[in-house]
C-alpha cells in the first residue's frame, strides 16, 4: 500500500481550547518534543476569548491562534481550526491532552490508500486521583494500552490523523446540539465512505486527565449517556425497547461496567486490580450514564419525560 506521507508532509495539528491555558502549556510543551522530522505546525483554536491562551500559546514556535467570538463546541472548533490551514495532513488532540513523543510519527506512519483515519490508546494523565482515572476509563475503555493495532469503529477525538482531502470529503466534524457525540458521528461518516479505513495504534498515544470533582464526574456521564440516547447513536434493539424503562436503569449499568471491565481484562490486565477496587465508583458513574441515556431516548421518541416515570 502507497504511504500517504511519501507524497505529503505539511501537517497541522489542531486543538480546541475553550479556557483551557493552564492544561495547554502541558499539550504544546509535548508537542514540541514530538519525535517526527517532517514540517508541521500547530493551531489553536481560541473560543473562550482568552488572553492567557493567546500568551501560552506565544511561547511557542510554529504556533498560531486563531479566535473565535463566540464559545464554539469542540466539533466546530476543530473545523475552524482545519479551515484556517493548507495543511495536507490533519491532526487533532485537545488542549487538556499531552501526546506522547512518537504519537505524530506513528499515526502519520499508518495513513495509506486503505487506512483513511487513525487513532491511539487515550491513558492517565492523574493516575492517582480515583475519580479522574474512573472518568477517563469510562470515557476510554475502548482505547487502553494493549489494545492491538488493527481496524477500528470508533476513535477519541482527541487523538485523531487523517488526510485534509478525506476530511473535507465527509463535511468535516458535525455539530449536534446536544454537544457531544460528534466524534462518534465523524467516524461514523468516515466508515460510510471507506469501510475498512479506520485504524487503531497502539504507539499512537496520549495522555488525558478526568474529571477531578465527584459532581463534575456524575454530571458529565449523565451528559453522555443522554447524548447517546438523544442522537441515536449505535443503539440496539434492546436499548430502543427497554431503555425508556427506570427498572432497566440499574441492569443497563451493570451490563455496561462489565464491558469495560472485559476491556481491561484484555487490554490492561495490569490495572484491573486497581479498577477493581474502584468498582463502586465506576458503578454510580454508569448508573448516571444509565439515567442520562434513558432521558436522551424519552426525549428523541417525543415523549414528556414527566410523563415517563416507570
Amino acid at each position: 500500500m502507497k504511504k500517504v506521507v511519501e507524497a505529503l508532509d505539511h501537517v497541522c495539528v489542531v486543538i480546541p481550547c475553550y479556557r483551557h491555558s493552564d492544561a495547554l502549556e502541558n499539550c504544546l510543551a509535548a508537542l514540541s518534543a514530538q519525535t517526527y522530522a517532517g514540517r508541521y505546525e500547530t493551531v489553536v483554536v481560541d473560543s473562550g476569548m482568552d488572553a492567557r491562551t493567546v500568551e501560552t500559546a506565544g511561547r511557542f514556535d510554529g504556533v498560531r491562534v486563531v479566535r473565535s467570538e463566540r464559545v464554539l463546541q469542540s466539533g466546530e472548533a476543530r473545523n475552524l481550526g482545519a479551515r484556517s490551514t493548507s495543511a495536507e495532513l490533519l491532526a487533532f488532540t485537545d488542549a487538556d491532552c499531552a501526546p506522547e513523543p512518537q504519537w505524530l510519527a506513528a499515526g502519520l506512519g499508518c495513513l495509506s490508500d486503505r487506512v483513511r483515519l487513525a487513532g491511539g490508546p487515550v491513558l492517565d494523565a492523574l493516575p492517582l486521583n480515583p475519580v479522574a482515572v474512573c472518568d477517563n476509563l469510562l470515557q476510554s475503555a475502548d482505547f487502553l494500552p494493549r489494545r492491538p493495532d488493527g481496524q477500528a469503529t470508533y476513535l477519541k477525538g482527541c487523538n485523531l490523523i487523517m488526510r485534509r482531502a478525506d476530511f473535507v470529503e465527509i463535511g468535516g466534524f458535525p455539530d449536534p446540539e446536544e454537544g457531544a457525540g460528534e466524534d462518534t458521528m465523524f467516524c461514523d461518516a468516515f466508515l460510510e465512505r471507506w469501510p475498512a479505513g479506520i485504524w487503531f495504534s497502539r504507539p499512537m498515544r496520549v495522555r488525558h486527565p478526568g474529571r477531578t470533582g465527584f459532581r463534575d464526574y456524575l454530571r458529565r456521564h449523565f451528559h453522555y449517556g443522554y447524548c447517546r440516547g438523544a442522537l441515536g447513536l449505535h443503539l440496539k434493539p434492546a436499548h430502543l425497547k427497554y431503555g425508556r424503562s427506570m427498572a432497566m436503569v440499574l441492569p443497563f449499568a451493570v451490563a455496561r461496567l462489565s464491558y469495560v471491565l472485559r476491556r481491561v481484562a484484555a487490554w490492561h490486565p495490569i490495572a484491573l486490580p486497581k479498577y477493581l477496587i474502584l468498582t463502586p465508583l465506576l458503578f454510580v458513574g454508569m448508573v448516571g450514564w444509565s439515567l442520562g441515556f434513558r432521558r436522551g431516548l424519552i426525549v428523541a421518541a417525543g415523549v414528556d419525560p414527566r410523563l415517563a416515570a416507570t
